[in-house]
């Protein structure tokens, strides 16, 4: 499968992309550890706990810089090929173009499947411990973040809030009440199906409580009820993970969850065709990046062509992310609004590195 020059042209490739996508981390972790020195100060949160947040996000990040670190990398390592003539000696063996770029993306699929499971398993539990670490420090270990939505502790209160929606309404909260006096007694538990901040206070809406004693236990349900408790809006506007950086599994459990409560999810299902398409979209941008390099010197220097290469790879990149989210506005299908973009510029990079001489 791997003869010599698919070895020799995998190498130099793997190497640049892994140097390019290291160096893009390293960038974004110092910008990102600046950023939450702003946060130093409040509750126990001090720099070393800045550090650690900002290194639980550091799979995500690789997730987030792996296109780009192959699209600079893949370029990068061809123009370095060309501008010594290599590639020139690699066609003279009857060694065609896209062989040549196929050899490059046959080195970047390892690195590739690594990184999807990366983004499966290791980067939203990551994302998600991080963003417990910060709230922990924060409220001074008040408030934690797990799989099954917001935990908090308020006296010898429980709460749990299973969604936040972006206008600051709580989905599905549950309050376990337990007694003053030790051992610790379940006393009550309230289940609200909503809840909203009206006048420094939360008022909860379509309440089921029930109460338990030694003798009984019953129920009651109310139309609305209102909590006094100290979690406010602006504490949870930093809480919890957004469900579109969830695993693939999570993100379609996370879908079915919102449809079989009448929830829109559209965006949730462009996510998530588009987390199913990003390997695809990597190797494409690859291609496209690529296609630049090869061609006479004597049209445009190797310099220009690396630089037209990583900014062609980038306006595909950008585009994508900008058009992708109109095909939910105009009612296009969400698997061709993630998939389409990829299949044109696909034939377009195949038809150059074919047509270029």
């Amino acid at each position: 499968m791997f003869n010599i020059l698919d070895r020799y042209i995998g190498k130099v490739v793997v190497t640049m992309v892994l140097y390019c996508t290291i160096g893009l981390v390293a960038l974004s972790s110092l910008i990102k550890f600046v950023d939450q020195l702003r946060n130093v100060g409040r509750g126990s949160y001090d720099m070393l706990a800045a550090l650690i947040c900002v290194a639980y996000t550091v799979p995500g990040q690789i997730v987030m810089f792996f296109p780009l670190g192959v699209l600079l990398g893949t370029v990068l390592a061809l123009g370095s090929l060309a501008s010594t003539s290599e590639l020139i000696v690699m066609q003279s063996l009857a060694k065609s173009r896209l062989s040549i770029v196929w050899s490059a993306c046959k080195a970047v699929i390892p690195l590739l499947i690594g990184v999807m499971l990366i983004a499966e398993f290791v980067a939203p539990m990551a994302e998600l411990e991080s963003e417990n670490y910060y709230t922990r420090s924060v409220t001074n270990g008040k408030v934690s973040v797990t799989n099954s939505g917001i935990w908090f502790k308020e006296g010898t209160d429980f709460i749990n809030i299973n969604q936040v929606l972006t206008d600051g309404t709580l989905k599905y909260i549950r309050r376990y009440t337990f007694s003053q006096e030790r051992p610790r007694v379940l006393e009550r538990i309230d289940i609200a199906n909503e809840g909203r901040w009206v006048k420094d206070k939360w008022l909860m809406k379509d309440v089921t409580s029930t109460y338990y004693t030694t003798k009984k236990i019953s129920t009651t349900q109310t139309s609305q009820m209102q909590w006094d408790i100290l979690l406010s809006p602006d504490k949870l506007g930093a809480v919890g993970v957004d469900a579109a950086d969830l695993s693939i599994r999570d993100l379609y459990g996370y879908i079915s969850y919102m449809k079989s409560n009448g929830q829109k999810v559209d965006k949730y299902v462009l996510a998530f065709y588009r987390k199913l398409i990003s390997p695809l979209m990597t190797l494409v941008v690859l291609l496209l990046a690529a296609s630049t390099i090869f061609g006479p010197l004597r049209s445009a220097s190797m310099g220009a062509r690396v630089v037209v290469g990583i900014v062609v790879g980038f306006a595909f990149y950008a585009t994508n992310e900008i058009l992708a989210p109109f095909t939910i506005f105009y009612g296009v299908p969400a698997i061709i609004g993630a998939l389409l973009p990829t299949l044109v510029v696909l034939v377009i990079a195949i038809y150059l590195l074919r047509r270029r001489s």
